[in-house]
Formats: C-alpha cells, structure tokens, sequence
C-alpha cells in the first residue's frame, strides 16, 4: 500500500472513530446534568459513511441531510464546539441555540440538516440548479434514510435531477428501519436502488461493513457527479446501534431480532477497519487519537455548559422574515421571474 492509500484509510478510521467517541461521551452526558433538552438521534454504528463522504468532498460542496446528521456535521469539518453548544441551547451553538439536534446547520461548511423525513433531496435539488446555472465545480448531497423512500417528494427530486441532470448525488443511508417499522412491511420491492432507477437515475449499493470499499465507492460517486455524470444514488448498506432516538436503547420493544443485533454488532464497521489499520499505525498512533478525541469533545460540554444562553431578542428576531422593498414581475426568456429592481443582473435559466 503507498503512502498516500495509507493516509486516507488512517483518515477514515480516525474521523469514525472521532465520531463515536463524541456520541458515546453525549449519551453519558445527557441525562446526568438535565442540560440538553432537545431530541438527538445518534448515529453509533452508522459512521463510515459520513467519514467516507467527509473525505470525498471539497468545502464548497453543499450537504443536505436529515436529522441523523452528527457524523456528516463533523465530517464536513464544521466545529465541534459549536454542535455540542446547540445541544445545549446556547448562544455559541451553530443555530445560537435554536435549532438543536435536529435542525443542526452550520453554514460556513455548507451543511444544513432538517426534521422533515425526505426534505434533504429537496433542498440539494434547488442547490444543485443553483451550481449548475453558475457553472460551479460543486456538487450537492442529499441524504436521508430508507424511511424517506416513503415520501413524494424524494421520487420528484429523482425525477426533476434525471431530467435536468443535476450535480447531485442522492445518498441513502439504509438501516433497514424507518424508526420501528422494517422494510418488507413497508413497500414491496424493498431496494431503495432499485426505486431510484425506474427514475433513470444511476445507481449503486455498498455495504458499510467493508469501509474501505466505502470510501472507493464514494470517491467515485462524487467524482462522476463532478465531472459532469448528472445525478447519483448511492445506497449504503448500514445498521444503527442505538435507539432510533435518544441516549435509551429501544430494543426491548422487539421490532429488531435480537440475532439480527448481535451479528450486526459482531460486524462492527468501525472495529473492521480497526483490525486492518494495525500494521499502518505508528507507534502509539491508536492510542493517542483516542486520547485527543476524549480530550476535545470533553472541553467541547465544559465550554457549552458554561456559554450562556442568547438574549430573548434572538428567538424573537429569528422567526420572522426581514420587511423587503416591493418586486417587480417581468418575463425573461419566457419564464416569469420577480427580483427587487436594484438588482440589475438578475436572470433565470430556462428551466
């Protein structure tokens, strides 16, 4: 293996394992001080994709991704401060408190999260024609699990990125859960892929169990949709450790067969790599990586536990839109367009 392979796989590990390291120390956390009051779907077992994606993409790249967002959040190099201190309600948080867990964005790494199921393929779609029509190198990433293949608006997104061929690639975490209820009660053909597909959309599937096969895949997939190969839907073969919300497991309640957990558990993508890594490690490398890891994430709940909570104006001049001078209506190449009359170079694909 060159030197260069190397790297990247040591990469890969260190940014999964960064990632559990941070969930497990805020379960430990969260009931304990009665602080972070918000719902928080962790993303233990889950990991490999957001590390693999993290790799595989460049700063201007737009993330969109559901509320299960931890990892593709810390992946994409946004602050790990500011995460824990949305948890936590307070100003410093990436949303100044008022997102949480589940509306966690940070927009200087172009990553935005959302509660509604599917809205992710929404939202990377308008961030896509907006990349295309500038003629921008970037792409965008809508990510969602096998639950949002329920919804309309992801088979719309399929459909307008088919036709437009967007820069997008469609990833689709499949756990094989939409919270309790498992695929095969849910739709008949059962292959997030295969749906995608009937749409003319390429497809691919991978199994995260192998991560370094992963992060192959992905740096594939994000290659093609950069360079010009329209839109990409790439299902990942993946299992959630976890409840599907909260720090409380939630398989007393029998919807997951218990020897379907355990071999999951014994297929440990993270343990994985860590087996195949040892031979790649310098001396004590291992060791120290957890080290730092524990060290940040515990300074990262000091500092939000401290931080204070924003001013009651904040909430209050958050939620409504600013007032906007009145717009005109003209028609540009046939399409009807409204902009502020100031705004001189205004102007509307044809789409």
């Amino acid at each position: 293996m060159n030197r260069d392979r190397a790297a990247t796989i040591l990469a890969l590990y260190r940014s999964m394992l960064r990632i559990r390291i941070v969930e497990e120390t805020l379960i430990r956390e969260y009931h304990p001080a009665n602080q972070m009051r918000c719902p928080i779907h962790f993303c233990i077992g889950q990991e490999a994709a957001p590390a693999a994606l993290g790799l595989a993409m460049q700063q201007s790249d737009v993330i969109a991704t559901h509320y299960r967002s931890h990892g593709y959040y810390l992946a994409k190099g946004a602050p790990l401060d500011a995460m824990v201190a949305e948890f936590y309600g307070k100003d410093s948080g990436s949303n100044r408190g008022l997102g949480g867990s589940m509306e966690l964005a940070h927009h200087d790494s172009n990553l935005f999260s959302g509660a509604i199921v599917g809205g992710p393929a929404g939202l990377a779609i308008g961030s896509a024609f907006a990349q295309q029509f500038l003629g921008s190198k970037a792409i965008s990433v809508a990510i969602f699990g096998d639950g949002a293949m329920d919804e309309g608006v992801v088979y719309e997104s399929l459909n307008l990125a088919a036709l437009k061929e967007l820069p997008v690639l469609f990833l689709c975490e499949n756990n094989g859960y939409a919270a309790h209820t498992p695929l095969a009660m849910r739709a008949r053909n059962v292959s997030p892929a295969d749906r995608a597909a009937a749409f003319g959309v390429a497809t691919r599937v991978v199994k995260d169990s192998d991560p370094e096969a992963l992060l192959d895949c992905m740096f594939e997939a994000v290659r093609q949709v950069r360079d010009g190969g329209g839109p990409l839907f790439l299902e990942v073969d993946t299992y959630r450790f976890c409840g599907h919300v909260g720090p409380e497991g939630d398989d007393q309640l029998g919807y997951r067969p218990a020897a379907e957990i355990e071999a999951r558990r014994a297929a440990d993508p993270l343990a994985s790599l860590r087996n195949r890594i040892g031979n790649l490690c310098p001396n004590g490398w291992l060791e120290q990586a957890e080290s730092e890891i524990a060290a940040e994430i515990a300074v990262a709940i000091e500092r939000a536990k401290s931080a204070p909570f924003p001013n009651p104006e904040v909430p209050l001049s958050s939620v409504w839109a600013n007032t906007y001078d009145p717009v005109a209506t003209v028609l540009i190449e046939g399409a009807v367009s409204e902009f502020k009359g100031n705004q001189s170079e205004a102007k509307l694909a044809p789409y």
